[in-house]
């Protein structure tokens, strides 16, 4: 099992230690995907913060609702101590599954009609485009 450190209002990947594919998992996500922990017993949705205003991601995740009042109180109470982290049993729905599951052949086949009936939206037109220097000289 996993533990971290209760250091900061958010969780900081290199402050967990003990389960190095866990620390992937979560620096894998995309940020905004939410992803159920359990933090000390206690069960929650956390959320990958948005990437930094440069384009790097930021190694970091945050509470939301229960998991945020939980994580608040060991924050005041416990700060500085070493508690257990883990991953909670199943993803709610809109979040990322962090071991995904594969797609029933029901669920590829509407996945391939939904991509083909693409192929008929969009814009066309009826004029010439012109030259292809005239195009990349625009």
């Amino acid at each position: 099992m996993a533990n971290v450190t209760v250091s900061d209002v958010a969780i900081w990947l290199k402050h967990i230690h003990g389960d190095p594919m866990l620390t992937k998992s979560i620096e894998a996500l995309e940020a905004g995907q939410t992803v159920r922990l359990r933090i000390d017993g206690v069960p929650g949705t956390w959320r990958k913060m948005a990437d930094g205003k440069d384009g790097r991601p930021t190694f970091g995740i945050r509470p939301l609702g229960e998991a945020s009042d939980h994580w608040q109180r060991l924050f005041k109470e416990r700060r500085k101590t070493v508690v257990a982290i883990e991953l909670d049993v199943l993803p709610e729905r809109g979040s990322i599954a962090l071991t995904p599951s594969p797609a029933s052949d029901l669920e590829r086949q509407a996945a391939v009609e939904s991509l083909l009936s693409l192929a008929s939206q969009g814009w066309r037109s009826d004029e010439a485009y012109g030259s292809r220097d005239e195009y990349y000289s625009r």
